[in-house]
């Protein structure tokens, strides 16, 4: 049951991008409020069937979890849009496994001594090795988005990051029965940052996209809620390399469905997937 609930929000998460740009669509700020309302109200609606009281403790750092979290995630719809989804995925899922990998290690005590620390070097080589393969493949001659790819969109990925990595990280500072008790602070930390980045361009989160994107909060949210789970049945590490198998349902969709790149090179993109999952599932050994 614990790697039924670790692999959920792979599966949610993995069809996320697809909704976004089939049935959302809209401005990267729009589908991140839309995306943030759809997650509060879910956390809201568990909130109150569970009768969860966390105390203040409890509030504080499930609230700048949602916080960053809205940093991380604007750079990545930022990047559907501008890079493609097939380019964005692999090389958001690598730094992110990477990031989340090193802080739960090192700095929760989740690796034990140096075995754990070189096969953890080893799993990031091959992480780094399955992004070049499948991006290298991908990104020649892809669609327009791809071709449109800057220097910019790139350093925005990956400062964007470390929003992610400190989401994933302000719920390890305390301990609680369930992280599903701080499921709805961190909704709102989420909605107040989406609001912020939204204000940058005020009429993007006021437009009809915005309430349509509200139904990939209602998907992201039950990736969210089962990722919480999972942290707390599988640990940090586990749950997060677990949940980042997304990334080859949602880089074959945006490849295949979105026709982000030639059917040619799609045997190359899963080549780069197979080797990145391959140093994912190391990292956890």
């Amino acid at each position: 049951m614990n790697i039924v609930i670790g692999l959920a929000p792979a599966v949610f998460w993995g069809i996320l991008p697809l909704f976004l740009r089939k049935v959302g669509g809209g401005s990267f700020r729009s589908q991140l409020v839309g995306t943030a309302l759809g997650i509060l109200i879910v956390a809201a609606a568990i909130h109150v069937a569970s009768g969860y009281s966390a105390p203040a403790a409890v509030w504080v750092p499930f609230l700048l979890s949602g916080f960053c979290w809205s940093f991380g995630q604007a750079g990545q719809y930022h990047c559907y849009e501008r890079l493609g989804v097939s380019v964005t995925m692999p090389a958001s899922t690598a730094l992110q496994v990477i990031g989340n990998s090193l802080i739960g290690g090192l700095f929760f005590h989740e690796w034990d001594g140096m075995h754990d620390i070189a096969l953890s070097l080893g799993a990031v080589v091959l992480i780094v090795i399955g992004v070049f393969a499948a991006n290298g493949r991908g990104a020649s001659g892809g669609g327009s988005a791809v071709g449109a790819a800057r220097a910019r969109d790139w350093a925005v990925l990956v400062l964007s990051t470390a929003g992610y990595w400190l989401y994933s990280a302000f719920p390890l500072t305390v301990t609680v029965d369930s992280k599903l008790e701080g499921f709805l602070p961190q909704a709102l930390g989420m909605l107040a940052s989406a609001v912020l980045i939204g204000l940058t361009h005020a009429r993007d989160i006021v437009d009809g996209a915005s309430m349509r994107n509200i139904g990939g909060g209602l998907i992201f949210s039950v990736a969210a809620a089962t990722y919480l789970m999972s942290m707390t049945l599988n640990g940090m590490v586990n749950a997060f390399v677990l949940s980042q198998l997304n990334v080859v349902v949602s880089t074959l969709t945006g490849a295949i469905v979105l026709r982000e790149t030639p059917r040619e090179k799609i045997p190359g993109i899963a080549i780069g997937l197979a080797i990145l999952m391959a140093g994912a599932t190391l990292m956890v050994l």
